[in-house]
């Protein structure tokens, strides 16, 4: 896996064009930690000050799809023009085709649904793009209060296309299980993707 390209304007991306893997999330919900543990190599840069990543990332694994780190969203730090910027990055890369063959959605699975991770769920299930959601720092959360978390999360968030799967990175909690849910995903988009006229 290597890093092949950060794009800093809508419409960038590397050649020749492989499936690709959008990763978003507010800033701070864990983003660099999961990429890292679900990988098991270290791609992303893991910071205790959010609002690290600013472009698109594309990484290229294993010459079979492209994985795209996105700038996290929400970040109020950020100045204004920022905040527009990355979101120009983040809406081009959504909707301008090819479209990525799925998204992994991340939210922070120690808190009530957040209105920018509701906005931006909104957006993928309009705009037609396969997701899967990651209800990150799972470990975080009491053994007691995990049912209800779980509901509460997957009644806003999970639909019959659209799994929700609760993550550590710390512990390697169900990581396996995401990284089959993003597997299938890759491979039935790949598969379905119209070939290239000769």
């Amino acid at each position: 896996m290597q890093l092949v390209m950060a794009a800093h304007s809508p419409g960038e991306r590397p050649n020749p064009p492989l499936p690709v893997m959008a990763v978003l999330g507010r800033s701070n919900v864990g983003k660099s930690s999961l990429l890292n543990a679900l990988l098991g190599v270290k791609v992303a840069r893991v910071s205790q000050t959010p609002g690290r990543t600013q472009a698109l990332y594309w990484y290229r694994v294993g010459n079979t799809f492209d994985l795209v780190d996105c700038p996290g969203y929400g970040f109020a730090k950020a100045s204004r023009e920022s905040r527009d910027s990355f979101a120009r990055l983040i809406e081009a890369l959504l909707v301008t085709d090819p479209r990525p063959a799925v998204v992994l959605l991340l939210v922070d699975g120690r808190l009530e649904p957040q209105e920018g991770d509701r906005s931006m769920a909104l957006f993928l299930r309009e705009a037609g793009v396969p997701a899967v959601i990651a209800a990150t720092k799972w470990d975080a959360v009491k053994p007691s209060q995990r049912v209800r978390q779980l509901r509460q999360l997957a009644a806003e968030y999970q639909d019959p296309t659209r799994p929700l799967q609760p993550v550590s990175s710390e512990t390697g909690e169900n990581l396996p299980q995401l990284a089959l849910l993003l597997e299938e995903r890759l491979t039935t988009q790949t598969r379905e993707a119209p070939r290239p006229r000769a």
